[in-house]
């Protein structure tokens, strides 16, 4: 059974920080810029500048807009083009916290049949799921 991710992991650098360092390399690469002046600028170590660039420190939202003024790019450049998902429509949603609810009904009424040949019969009457 999977655990629940500790505080430490939701820390953790994720694939899209690792793509925001890199860009955040990119821009200040065709600016001509060095960690060391990007560093300046920021009133952050050029160390830090490393570690946001090659993801291993993850940027909170307001030093993301203060790279993206330094660096003269908007906020949306250090995403695109990152791969987003499309959102499931609320109907969805709908349907299947119904469907979730109903599974649970069918499940606490299984359980609750006493006898071993009703609970058997009503099992296989089911059948399997459809494809």
């Amino acid at each position: 059974m999977p655990h629940a991710p500790s505080p430490h992991d939701a820390r953790k650098p994720s694939d899209a920080d690792r793509f925001i360092g890199r860009r955040v390399r990119q821009a200040r690469r065709e600016l001509g810029m060095t960690q060391e002046g990007l560093a300046e600028n920021l009133s952050l170590t050029f160390q830090q500048v490393q570690k946001y660039e090659s993801g291993r420190s993850r940027l909170s939202a307001g030093r993301l807009r203060e790279v993206a003024v330094a660096l003269g790019k908007p906020v949306g450049y250090f995403y695109e083009p990152f791969p987003v998902p499309p959102a499931v429509p609320d109907a969805d949603h709908a349907k299947l916290r119904v469907l979730k609810r109903d599974a649970k009904k069918l499940v606490d009424s299984l359980a609750s049949i006493d006898d071993l040949k009703v609970a058997i019969h009503v099992l296989t009457a089911l059948g399997p799921p459809p494809p």
